[in-house]
C-alpha cells in the first residue's frame, strides 16, 4: 500500500513539475529581449518554443502513466513503446470516465504533435515571422530586401507579433490541459480513497 501510495504521488509529482517548467518557459516567451546574453531574440525565442513543446507533450505522456500506475500496471508495460495503448484499453473498463479525459488530452494538443515530433527527431522549431527576424538580425548591412521588410513592419513590431502569437496558443493549451489533469485526478480518485 505503501509503495503504491509512492508511485501515485511521484507521477503527480512529475506532472506538478512538467507544469512548472511550461510556465517558466511561457514567461521567457513574454520576453522581448534577453540581456547580456549573445545569442538573437530568435535564438532564445525558439528554443522556448522547443522547449514548451517538449514539455506540454510530457504532461499528456505523464497522465497516461498516472493512469496506468494508478491501475497497477507494470512500469516496464506502462513505459515503453506502445505503453499508452495498453493503459487506454485497461482504463476504457477500469473508469471510463478517466479514458474520455485523455482523450481530450490528446485532442487538446493534436496541432502540437507535429511541430513536436520534428522538433524531437528533426530540425529545430520555426515560422514564418521568426525566419524573418532571423534574417534581420543576422544581417550585417541593411539591404533592399530587408529595408523594404521593416518598412512595412518594423523589427519590434515584428518581434511584439512573435511573442503574442506564441503566447496565445501555448497559454491557452496550458490552461485548457491543466483543467483537464485535473479533472484526470479527480476521475481516478476513487482508486485513492483507502490510500490512508
Amino acid at each position: 500500500m505503501e509503495k503504491y501510495s509512492q508511485d501515485i504521488f511521484e507521477r503527480v509529482a512529475e506532472i506538478d513539475n512538467a507544469f512548472k517548467n511550461i510556465n517558466i518557459t511561457l514567461e521567457y516567451l513574454g520576453k522581448n529581449a534577453y540581456a547580456d546574453s549573445k545569442y538573437s531574440f530568435s535564438e532564445h525565442h525558439a528554443l522556448h518554443i522547443e522547449n514548451f513543446l517538449l514539455r506540454i507533450i510530457s504532461v499528456v505522456e505523464r497522465s497516461y502513466l498516472l493512469a496506468g500506475s494508478t491501475m497497477l500496471m507494470e512500469n516496464n508495460k506502462i513505459e515503453r513503446l506502445g505503453g499508452h495503448k495498453k493503459v487506454y484499453k485497461e482504463l476504457t473498463t477500469f473508469s471510463p470516465a478517466s479514458s474520455e479525459i485523455l482523450k481530450k488530452m490528446e485532442d487538446t494538443i493534436g496541432h502540437l504533435r507535429k511541430p513536436r515530433n520534428q522538433v524531437a527527431h528533426q530540425a529545430g522549431f520555426s515560422s514564418k515571422n521568426l525566419c524573418i527576424l532571423q534574417t534581420i538580425e543576422n544581417s550585417k548591412i541593411e539591404s533592399i530586401s530587408i529595408k523594404q521588410i521593416t518598412d512595412i513592419m518594423s523589427y519590434d513590431e515584428i518581434k511584439e507579433l512573435v511573442i503574442a502569437d506564441s503566447l496565445e496558443k501555448f497559454k491557452s493549451t496550458s490552461s485548457v490541459l491543466d483543467g483537464l489533469v485535473t479533472e484526470l485526478i479527480n476521475s481516478l480518485s476513487f482508486a485513492y480513497s483507502n490510500l490512508t
